[in-house]
């Protein structure tokens, strides 16, 4: 079973990488990713894995080159905590020091779940605060940031509808959620905002191009542990199947009339895509029958929920949501062609867990046919989510990168697989000299002049 084990062995700027392999030469550009970097400081570990401190892995790519870097989210608060030499923020502070950080409204910015580019700037995301944002040329932190406009808490998982030529995302503020676009021209919005059924994490969201829909599981916050910061993170939710999934759909044009209902408790994680069907909305899922992930966010064993890729039919009307299981295995991690989002999508890609029978690896789903290809790494490396990169407007014509880390060589590599013929192995493998922690998302920005050595 993949886990989070260690922090970065070191933190540098972009330098040449090894490659095994050719990569191809028309696959220009540069791929963030993120996620817990630091999973011990000064001596402890860290409480839980969203506790950590981000790193954010980046390999530049052109003419068939690669460099890399691995840089440590050096925000505001990690600063302060470098200066005072101990943990003043998350669940491995102090006792006192928590308490009085929740009553302040302290918090800090890890940014070590996603990686969004908007209108040129590069930010590091984390649902639980305010974006950081990086230089995207060497990956220096420069400064947290609202974008004018957030006023709590901003998601870290974004989407953007490529019909609309706008990222939506959310963001908990009080009791409620706020709701932001983020055209490529023009600034930031808020253009609606709803209340929540009861307190609890909400990790995604998905949009079309006429609604964003929210499926908010029954993990509600222990409030007076948070309160009194009791235990770690998993200890601060109680999962609650009496209480359903709450379903709610917001119409953007008219934000405000949001309609909700309730459906039999399951948990969502990551959503692949949406899309109008008639008078359904067809929704793309990871289904989990409950929150038992949230004990460790990076693998999907006997001891967790085993999360399987499901088709919702939504009637916003009639209030009600029937699915049926499209897949059933282990997998999660999601991607499609990004000109599909919010559109109907035939191919889905997919993170595949280690099993019994079922090596960790990408498989690519066919929503007409059903039928599944797949690339398999050995057993014991440990893989994160594929990131499927478009050649064209085909949609599945493209690449698919994704990062590993081999124990026994203690060493990570990005896998590079052409997207059309998984099952014929690697294009290339990009060697960095340093294992590094499991990343949860990223992005990749395209780039025809990209200059892969530093």
């Amino acid at each position: 079973m993949a886990t989070l084990n260690h922090s970065i062995v070191r933190s540098h700027r972009f330098e040449p990488l090894q490659i095994e392999g050719r990569l191809p030469p028309e696959l220009c550009g540069t791929m963030y990713r993120t996620g817990p970097g630091l999973l011990e400081r000064f001596g402890m570990p860290v409480a839980h894995p969203f506790d950590a401190d981000g790193a954010v892995t980046a390999v530049r790519m052109a003419g068939g080159m690669a460099s890399g870097a691995c840089r440590v989210v050096e925000s505001p608060e990690y600063l302060e905590e470098e200066r005072a030499g101990r943990f003043l923020y998350s669940h491995s502070a102090s006792w006192t020091r928590r308490v009085r950080n929740r009553l302040q409204g302290r918090e800090k910015s890890t940014g070590n779940t996603n990686i969004l580019s908007w209108q040129g700037h590069l930010l590091a995301l984390m649902e639980g605060s305010r974006p950081v944002e990086l230089d995207p040329e060497q990956l220096d932190t420069r400064t947290s940031t609202n974008l004018g406009v957030i006023r709590g808490r901003f998601s870290a998982h974004p989407h953007r509808v490529e019909s609309l030529k706008t990222t939506f995302n959310f963001g908990l503020s009080g009791n409620g959620i706020d709701l932001y676009a983020l055209p490529d021209d023009g600034p930031a919005r808020c253009i609606g905002s709803f209340s929540l059924p009861w307190l609890s994490m909400i990790h995604d969201f998905i949009a079309t191009d006429r609604h964003l829909i929210f499926v908010i599981g029954p993990a509600k916050l222990v409030m007076w542990r948070a309160v009194l910061a009791l235990g770690d993170m998993s200890k601060y939710f109680k999962w609650d199947p009496s209480a359903g999934t709450q379903v709610i759909v917001v119409p953007l044009a008219e934000p405000e009339r949001i309609t909700r209902f309730s459906v039999d408790a399951f948990w969502v994680w990551h959503f692949v895509n949406a899309f109008e069907d008639g008078e359904h909305i067809a929704v793309d899922l990871c289904r989990h029958d409950d929150f038992s992930a949230f004990a460790a966010p990076s693998s999907a064993g006997p001891e967790q929920g085993q999360p399987s890729l499901y088709r919702y039919k939504i009637h916003p009307i009639r209030r009600t949501m029937k699915g049926d299981c499209l897949w059933n295995t282990p997998i999660e991690f999601p991607s499609v062609h990004p000109l599909k989002v919010g559109t109907r999508q035939r191919y889905t890609w997919l993170q595949t867990f280690p099993t019994p029978d079922q090596h960790p690896g990408v498989a690519r789903f066919d929503c007409e046919t059903g039928r599944v290809e797949t690339w398999a790494a050995p057993h014991e490396h440990l893989g994160s989510e594929p990131m499927f990169v478009a050649r064209s407007d085909r949609e599945e014509a493209g690449w698919v990168l994704q990062l590993f880390q081999d124990p026994e060589a203690k060493r990570s590599y990005l896998a590079v697989l052409d997207a059309e013929r998984l099952s014929a192995g690697t294009l290339a493998k990009v060697w960095f000299q340093q294992p590094i922690p499991m990343t949860f998302h990223g992005t990749f920005v395209a780039s025809a002049a990209s200059k892969p050595i530093a």
